[in-house]
């Protein structure tokens, strides 16, 4: 078996099996135990299964076991367990139900996409999207909280006044000083060797560890984490009062530093250079992604049109006593709007675009859902005539109209169906055939 196996990646909102094929590649056993190896890993595997919100079941297909795995609204990576011995020997990614890349958004849409991560649980292969400095700022604060325990301690050379002159003694200093006063005659500042904790390299850990808490006490970390935080950094901040602390932007690692430092230069170093070298689990709901990545094109586009943009703008709902059923309010994802022109904007996650050609009840109900839903949104719009998207991953930018029309009230609704890329490359593109159809 090798140090550490690829499980590949799974699709969102999906049920995938793996046929006992597929751990032959991994893992050798008898035929009459193949069952209850597999059994063993489901079980194994639960918890960290169950933190991507995965689902699994030992089944038998044509005679033989196999194990079927249910994917939720959930991307990310998570390590897998062997079977054989319990160890981590790999890991698991849960990626965009149509072959997009996230991780390659991700950075784009900046602070608001918030992926989760996982102090349980830790990737053996790593993952292309790093965890967030903070990370590395709770590891920071414990191991200096160690390594100030260890007393770690280095000859530093400083000047001390003293009352006999040495190999060491400032002469130049002593002439210069006795000539304007020459009381001062027996006084002699001297280099000298001295053991101790604040030496240059401890004060530029103490630099780091103002970063450190810096980053801690930032509003982009969870309240979590800060309160659990809160008394070590309260402690800390006491004591680097009376400590000498030198800015740095470099550490570098000695081969006789001792092996606390050694794990502290370490964090030191992922903080300066603001790149985590955690492997840690992570996960993100992937419909919200999706809507993040809509409202963050279509801003751009009501900006060049000069229009106001309403992210997650809430219709109150009032009633005389509501239901324990009874919504609070409407929410669409965006609305655009220049005077009383307006276009109410709704992302769903949804294959319809993909199957644009199919027949099935499935599609239909779920469809007939989005349209009562835009149509609703519409009915807040003083326009006569109603504009709406409703938006879909797909491989390519595609665009279909449609006409909705009351015949009672001589009202109409143009509502748009758009297929999005999920795709760096393709975001001109997109905003520029948006700009056609987005008509202020």
């Amino acid at each position: 078996m090798s140090n550490s196996i690829s499980f590949g990646q799974l699709p969102t909102l999906s049920t995938i099996t793996w046929s006992s094929d597929k751990f032959r590649l991994s893992w050798k056993w008898r035929d009459r135990s193949m069952e209850s190896v597999m059994q063993r890993f489901a079980d194994l595997n639960r918890r960290n299964l169950a933190y991507l919100g995965i689902t699994t079941s030992v089944e038998s297909h044509e005679g033989k076991p196999c194990i079927r795995l249910t994917t939720s609204k959930y991307i990310g990576s998570i390590p897998i367990k062997s079977p054989m011995n319990g160890k981590e020997v790999g890991d698991l990614s849960v990626t965009g139900r149509f072959g997009e890349d996230a991780s390659e958004l991700i950075p784009l849409l900046g602070d608001s996409v918030k992926p989760e991560y996982s102090d349980e649980f830790h990737l053996v292969q790593g993952s292309q999207l790093t965890p967030p400095i903070f990370i590395e700022c709770c590891k920071y604060i414990d191991t200096y909280l160690e390594a100030e325990r260890f007393k770690w301690r280095k000859f530093d050379n400083i000047v001390k006044k003293q009352q006999q002159p040495s190999s060491g003694t400032l002469w130049t200093e002593y002439a210069v000083r006795t000539a304007k006063n020459p009381l001062e005659f027996g006084i002699f500042k001297n280099k000298c060797n001295v053991l101790t904790t604040e030496h240059e390299e401890w004060a530029q850990l103490n630099y780091v560890l103002t970063l450190a808490i810096g980053e801690l006490e930032s509003v982009g970390v969870p309240i979590r984490i800060r309160s659990v935080y809160s008394e070590k950094i309260s402690y800390l901040k006491s004591t680097l009062a009376g400590k000498d602390i030198k800015a740095v932007s470099k550490i570098v690692i000695r081969m006789a530093d001792p092996y606390i430092i050694k794990q502290l230069k370490l964090l030191a170093i992922a903080i300066l250079n603001k790149a985590s070298n955690e492997r840690t689990a992570w996960r993100m709901d992937y419909a919200e992604f999706f809507e993040i990545y809509v409202q963050f094109i279509f801003r751009d586009v009501a900006q060049k049109k000069g229009a106001s943009v309403f992210q997650n703008p809430h219709f109150g709902i009032s009633y005389g006593k509501k239901p324990s059923w009874g919504l609070s309010y409407l929410e669409p994802d965006l609305i655009i709007q220049k005077g009383i022109d307006q276009y109410v904007i709704d992302a769903k996650y949804k294959s319809h675009v993909f199957n644009w050609n199919e027949d099935s009840s499935e599609l239909k109900d779920t469809f007939r859902h989005d349209l009562h839903q835009i149509l609703a949104y519409c009915s807040f719009s003083q326009s006569s005539s109603k504009k709406a998207l409703l938006v879909y991953p797909f491989s390519e930018f595609s665009m279909h109209k449609i006409k909705a029309k009351s015949h009672i009230s001589n009202r109409d609704a143009d509502i748009y169906l758009i297929g999005l890329p999920l795709s760096k490359q393709k975001i001109d593109e997109i905003r520029f055939k948006l700009c056609d159809i987005i008509d202020l």
